[in-house]
């Protein structure tokens, strides 16, 4: 009977829109889910019965018939697609170091059980063996590592900055982890000799220094005012035993600048001979250069003006080993030590992965995503720096975007066309029961 074709179309109405109801159900119900990505319903009309195809126009010459329209009836409507709103969530404040946020687009990349998936949530902790892992699925984040040595030392560029391996990997960054001692290379001195001082007058100042081993020591240099007005001699000792030093006057220009030595140089084999023990490096040989004044600035460095005597040492590139005290992850998704030594050390970097179609990809649930035939595969690379336009925020972490407002609306809408269709239904029903009393 084709009365009965309005009992499928209202069929079709029901069934679409409770799979609407329950995408709008999920979406509220994820509201404080980290991360989430909010979905929409799209709906498309079911195939139409044509029972004709309609005509053109044959009229010729005034003769003839106009044409018309095709007969066809709808049969109903049909989930279409269900697209994610991959729209920025906001970034809320949680003060843990290792919870990240992407602000742009852009996912982080995790590795579960041999396969490879991708989230927009990341609050990372540290597993017992140093993994930066998901708490929820034990999924451990991708990104580089740094490159070590045959004996575990990381290795450094010519700027001084941690050596990454740019191949994608589990992050890993050892509880345990240290940096080592550093031999004291370079030491700058800056202040003034006062030009007016008296013959055999002297200023003397003190700085610790590290060995090879990391051990602190007391290195002072004792400035003399000598009879000449603009020379000064310089003497030294390390732990109070007398040392060698590669030049023992200092002579200044009538202006007051500095004019030879600007740097004195001590070695490493002299400091060894003064401590009566072997706890310089006099193999490589690590000496120490001492700046007097740099070379392009000198008013930088030493001076000898009117004025009390104000040389001090400002700075010593040498240090003992360190533990690892803390974490922070910067705009990069780099992430950096903080040591007991006070050093910070670049321990590896968050990697990101973006697709051509973002839409495309499945969701696996615990929030992460997985590829899909249309995504096209994740192009990996780096917020800021292969990823202009992304950003990573340490302690902190995306929040659902999901619209409350928006997704009650629609639930009144899809409330309101569900009972319509349930309508269709009823009056088709009562409709059938007229034609079946018709016998009577």
């Amino acid at each position: 009977m084709a009365i009965s074709r309005a009992l499928s179309i209202g069929t079709s109405s029901l069934r679409s829109h409770q799979r609407r109801f329950d995408v709008i159900a999920n979406n509220v119900a994820n509201i404080n889910t980290t991360g989430y990505k909010a979905s929409r319903v799209n709906f498309v009309e079911q195939f139409n019965q044509v029972i004709n195809r309609g005509r053109a126009s044959n009229i010729v010459g005034g003769r003839g018939a106009g044409g018309y329209n095709p007969l066809q009836y709808g049969l109903g409507v049909r989930v279409g697609s269900i697209s994610p709103d991959l729209s920025q969530g906001v970034i809320e404040t949680t003060n843990r170091p290792l919870d990240m946020a992407i602000q742009g687009d852009g996912f982080f990349v995790y590795q579960l059980n041999g396969r490879q998936y991708f989230s927009r949530s990341a609050p990372i902790i540290r597993d017992s063996q140093g993994y930066l892992v998901d708490p929820s699925t034990g999924a451990v984040l991708q990104g580089f590592n740094v490159i070590r040595d045959d004996n575990g030392f990381i290795i450094f560029d010519a700027n001084g900055i941690s050596s990454l391996n740019k191949a994608l990997n589990n992050l890993q960054i050892p509880s345990n982890t240290i940096t080592p001692p550093k031999q004291t290379q370079n030491i700058k001195l800056s202040g003034n000799l006062n030009a007016n001082a008296t013959t055999n007058s002297t200023a003397l100042t003190s700085i610790t220094i590290y060995d090879n081993n990391g051990t602190a020591h007391t290195l002072s240099f004792t400035f003399t005012k000598t009879a000449n007005p603009n020379d000064w001699s310089v003497s030294a000792t390390i732990d109070g035993n007398a040392l060698t030093l590669g030049a023992t006057t200092i002579t200044f220009n009538a202006d007051g600048t500095i004019n030879t030595p600007t740097t004195l140089t001590i070695t490493a084999a002299n400091l060894n001979t003064a401590l009566g023990q072997n706890v310089f490096d006099a193999t490589t040989p690590k000496d120490i250069t001492v700046e007097l004044a740099p070379a392009n600035n000198l008013l930088q460095g030493i001076t000898q003006f009117s004025g009390v005597n104000t040389v001090t040492f400002q700075y010593q590139d040498g240090y003992t080993f360190g533990e690892l005290s803390d974490l922070n992850v910067d705009d990069e998704g780099k992430i950096w030590g903080s040591f007991t030594n006070g050093r910070t050390e670049l321990l590896g970097q968050v990697a990101l992965a973006r697709f051509a179609n973002p839409s495309a990809l499945v969701r696996e649930g615990n929030n992460l995503f997985a590829v899909a035939p249309d995504s096209g595969l994740p192009i990996i690379g780096t917020a800021g720096e292969i990823f202009a336009s992304s950003r990573i925020y340490s302690g902190a972490l995306e929040q659902s975007n999901v619209d409350l407002a928006e997704e009650f609306t629609n639930m009144i809408t899809t409330q309101r066309a569900y009972e319509a269709a349930a309508r269709t239904i009823t009056i088709t029903d009562v409709m059938l029961g007229e034609t079946n009393n018709l016998k009577r």
